[in-house]
């Protein structure tokens, strides 16, 4: 009887044990195979510009654990110019990626380059050279061209108040050259032979609105300014 039991208890430990390694085998096959069925593959991307930095970055990551924050996050802050991301799983292991790409509306001009601003007045970009097509910003306060990085927001609200106004005037059909900020409440937009000059304490829409009655009215009596000044109550318009 005592062999006996010795015995079986002997084949207990090995069942447990045998039982034991094939658990642990089957978790491990079940987590390479997920890990490996499921790894992204495949990214496809709908966007007007393809070569994004840290796309490659996805690949590998598990299409299921992989939050959509997480894919968002990596390409934003590796890309600043990126302004909305889509993000679609096509399993087992494809990403679509929709990427809608934010375009620099003006340049400014900094200490030892320049910085293309967004709308709101997010650096998308640094560089040594004007984009040719857009407005130059000569801000009286030159910024530091090492101490700022893609993807900073700038909060001057002279600076963020012309970067509205550039909108508005360029939605009137004016080609915008060149802005002066002189922080002495004054924000001058050279238009060609034309100039127009802001009030840096204003609202942009009622200096806006005073803009385009302006130019209305000019339009059916046919006649050319040379400058318009917002500044006061009553517009200051010069032949």
């Amino acid at each position: 009887m005592p062999a006996n039991l010795s015995s079986r208890k002997f084949l207990d430990k090995i069942r447990s044990f045998v039982f034991f390694v094939i658990v642990c085998l089957l978790i491990f096959i079940f987590f390479y195979t997920l890990n490996n069925v499921f790894a992204i593959k495949d990214i496809e991307i709908e966007s007007d510009k393809k070569d994004l930095i840290g796309i490659q970055e996805l690949k590998k990551s598990n299409l299921i654990f992989i939050s959509q924050k997480e894919i968002k996050e990596l390409i934003i802050k590796k890309n600043p110019e990126v302004d909305k991301v889509t993000i679609e799983k096509e399993y087992p292991s494809t990403l679509i990626l929709k990427i809608k790409i934010e375009r620099p509306i003006a340049n400014l001009l900094v200490n030892q380059g320049y910085f293309y601003l967004s709308s709101f007045g997010k650096i998308l970009l640094k560089s040594k050279n004007p984009v040719k097509e857009l407005p130059i910003i000569n801000y009286y306060q030159k910024l530091n061209f090492q101490s700022y990085s893609a993807g900073n927001v700038l909060t001057y609200k002279d600076i963020k108040l012309t970067l509205d106004l550039i909108i508005g005037v360029i939605d009137l059909g004016f080609k915008i050259v060149y802005i002066d900020i002189s922080g002495v409440n004054m924000l001058l937009f050279n238009v060609g032979e034309k100039k127009i000059i802001f009030s840096s304490e204003k609202e942009a829409g009622s200096q806006l609105f005073q803009l385009q009655q302006i130019v209305k009215q000019f339009k059916v009596e046919g006649r050319a300014f040379k400058e318009i000044d917002l500044r006061y109550d009553k517009p200051v318009v010069r032949f």
